[in-house]
């Protein structure tokens, strides 16, 4: 078969699985228990590349690692999302421009960052203290948040998510630095948000 099926990538397939099945979930109405796929994908994105690193491997098996994490990432934090949307009621017709804008600027946002970072490590081995733009990963702790926020003040979750869309997806293609965390940290937080979520919805 052709691919790669070792441990180092087990993680990224994970991302991707659990996405997957929240999009069913979502389409089926359970819609916290999509929101915790979305959770355990981005945690899963958060540590895959340290997993991956745990091996010396080639520069096929590198190349193919970043390919298959950027898909994987266009899948979870740039299409799930907008399913998620929809699931929740954001049905008309208006809100397809959104959904495109939004997953656009998740696959822009996916494909600079592939570019720099190839650019970045013909260069130095440091490892990447800023990012340039909103990582996408970020929809895994941010959106989880704002759905505990929105059932602790009782507002109607399809009220506000469409701006949280908006907004997101600008800081996507952003020119904005932010500093990278550590992603133990991040994953912890989307983890503990969306329990709180399940217990208060």
């Amino acid at each position: 078969m052709i691919g790669i099926y070792d441990y180092t990538v087990i993680l990224t397939y994970g991302n991707a699985v659990f996405s997957i099945i929240g999009m069913y979930l979502a389409l089926t109405q359970h819609i916290v228990e999509a929101i915790f796929c979305l959770v355990f994908s981005g945690i899963c994105d958060m540590f895959d590349g340290f997993v991956a690193n745990t091996k010396e491997r080639t520069k096929s098996e590198m190349c193919y690692g970043i390919q298959i994490d950027s898909l994987a990432d266009l899948i979870s934090f740039g299409v799930f999302p907008t399913v998620l949307g929809y699931a929740s009621g954001l049905t008309q017709g208006i809100y397809l421009p959104l959904f495109v804008f939004y997953i656009l600027a998740a696959l822009i946002r996916l494909a600079h960052y592939n570019v720099t970072e190839m650019e970045r490590k013909e260069h130095c081995d440091t490892c990447r203290e800023y990012y340039e733009g909103l990582p996408v990963t970020s929809s895994a702790a941010l959106i989880p948040l704002l759905f505990f926020i929105a059932g602790r003040l009782h507002i109607a979750f399809t009220l506000i998510y469409p701006a949280a869309l908006l907004v997101i997806g600008f800081l996507f293609i952003s020119k904005v630095k932010i500093k990278k965390v550590d992603p133990r940290k991040l994953a912890f937080g989307a983890f503990v948000g969306a329990v709180v979520a399940f217990f208060v919805r």
